[in-house]
């Protein structure tokens, strides 16, 4: 008897379970909405993680509802998201009304993890106040300040890569350019020297790849803090594992009380950032220092490793690069500076197309701070929605660029950069937060290429993944078995 109670309390438990998902998965559909594929526990993700990151999923939805609805309803596991598919909405989102639309979303916990308190994840006037305060840091008069010291370690990394010529030609580039970033970013936003470049293991590396590295327990901690942000404070739950807070903090405070006590001036982040320090605590302060790292480090390398792998795929594109980076630097007496790095043309066209076809951070969130009415329709986006904007998907729709899949950078040329349609090229974002790093990015990679380029001819080699395959377990942009690649010494 007792076992017949218990199947039927089993059944009615599920029963019940049942229909309260169903009730969670009809959210957009009782609003008007179109919505993707469903199914307990992933909702609209399956395949994430397996068969593809989460940039091409959406561009599957993307594809399957274009020209068919301005944005169509998923679920993030119970949670509804709306994703984008309209360029016109999406310019309202992003830029004409973007006061609906200005926070990203994301959980944050002040009390335990302070260093993900940041331009990034901020919201509100809380977010305007320090993007405001912050702004100055990153205009190219402060960028050519810092110019040199990048310099330099370009300088460095191809001295290294000439070293592992005597061993062997094939190298792995993707693990030596996050090693370059890690050195670049590490000397300028928290004045260490890493010597990433020298020790592989270094720590700043270590906890960089941290960061990156996606982990069960990492997915786990995001949807506690996405879905039950009460629970997770309470968890002390946080935007970076508690490790990698207590690292970044300590390192940064640390510097900061050197160059207090001993005067030293330098040009880099951290003397910048040390100028608002009657503004900012030491904590905020670290926290912005943080996502400088947090937020070049990943994608810098990731951008530089695609370009590389371009370069080596199309000789005649390289070979003309070289010949643009030769001639300048050789009509400037042989010295590199920042304005004749800006002015290579044709740099800026290939660094552009690897911008578009393989967009570091595919894709970004916004989130709804009050109900908002999409124009020439019927459909309210509700308050508190998040809502991704997948650049992945227009920057390779074939409908804005023909051809999507070629790697041509005369998309980028003069006369035809003015025919892109606004808002289908949009790598760094675009409006009010659009990427405050941008400017120290595209420097470091085109110190990277250009010292590469000038040194080295690059070619497929036996282990390069023809055609490249990308890392499932890796939100951003990066390839599936690293990048290998023939350098040969000029």
């Amino acid at each position: 008897m007792s076992l017949i109670i218990f199947v039927v309390l089993l059944i009615l438990c599920l029963s019940l379970v049942r229909k309260w998902v169903n009730k969670k998965f009809s959210y957009w559909t009782d609003r008007g909405f179109m919505q993707g594929d469903r199914a307990f526990p992933l909702g609209s993700l399956g395949g994430v993680g397996t068969k593809m990151i989460i940039a091409e999923k959406y561009d599957y939805y993307y594809n399957k509802f274009k020209g068919k609805t301005p944005a169509v309803g998923l679920y993030h596991f119970l949670s509804p998201v709306l994703l984008v598919i309209d360029t016109e909405l999406m310019k309202n989102i992003l830029v004409r009304d973007f006061t609906s639309f200005h926070g990203r979303g994301l959980f944050i916990n002040k009390e335990d993890n302070p260093i993900g308190v940041n331009t990034f994840t901020l919201s509100g006037q809380e977010w305007r106040d320090r993007r405001v305060k912050l702004t100055p840091i990153f205009t190219s008069g402060k960028m050519k300040m810092m110019f040199e010291l990048l310099d330099v370690l370009g300088d460095k990394l191809v001295r290294i890569l000439e070293d592992q010529l005597q061993y062997t030609h094939e190298l792995e580039m993707r693990s030596w350019l996050q090693r370059f970033t890690i050195d670049t970013i590490g000397n300028v936003a928290f004045g260490i020297e890493p010597n990433a470049l020298e020790h592989e293991n270094s720590e700043l590396a270590f906890y960089g790849k941290k960061m990156s590295n996606i982990t069960f327990l990492g997915i786990v901690r995001f949807m506690i803090g996405s879905e039950w942000p009460s629970l997770a404070k309470k968890l002390k739950i946080g935007f970076t594992p508690k490790d990698v807070n207590d690292y970044f903090l300590k390192i940064f405070v640390e510097t900061l009380e050197r160059r207090e006590k001993s005067q030293i001036k330098r040009n880099d982040f951290v003397s910048l950032l040390l100028g608002l320090k009657d503004d900012y605590t030491n904590e905020e302060l670290a926290a912005e220092a943080f996502i400088i790292f947090f937020g070049g480090f990943e994608t810098s390398s990731s951008l530089m490793t695609f370009l590389l792998y371009e370069l080596a795929l199309n000789p005649d594109i390289q070979d003309r690069l070289r010949e643009e980076i030769m001639t300048g630097i050789e009509e400037n007496d042989g010295i590199l500076t920042y304005d004749i790095l800006f002015g290579f043309k044709y740099l800026d066209m290939i660094v552009n197309e690897g911008l578009r076809k393989y967009p570091p951070i595919p894709t970004t969130m916004r989130k709804t701070n009050k109900e908002y009415p999409i124009p020439n329709t019927k459909l309210v986006i509700p308050e508190g929605v998040i809502i991704p904007v997948n650049s992945f998907s227009f920057q390779r729709d074939p409908e804005y660029f023909s051809d999507p899949e070629k790697f041509d950078p005369e998309r980028f040329n003069e006369e035809n950069i003015k025919k892109i349609k606004p808002f289908t090229n949009i790598p760094f974002g675009e409006g009010p937060r659009i990427c405050l790093g941008m400017r120290f990015g595209l420097m470091q990679s085109k110190i990277g290429i250009t010292k590469m380029i000038k040194s080295f001819v690059i070619q497929p080699s036996e282990k390069t993944q023809i055609p490249i395959k990308l890392n499932l377990g890796n939100p951003l942009l990066a390839p599936e078995k690293g990048m290998w690649l023939k350098f040969t010494k000029i």
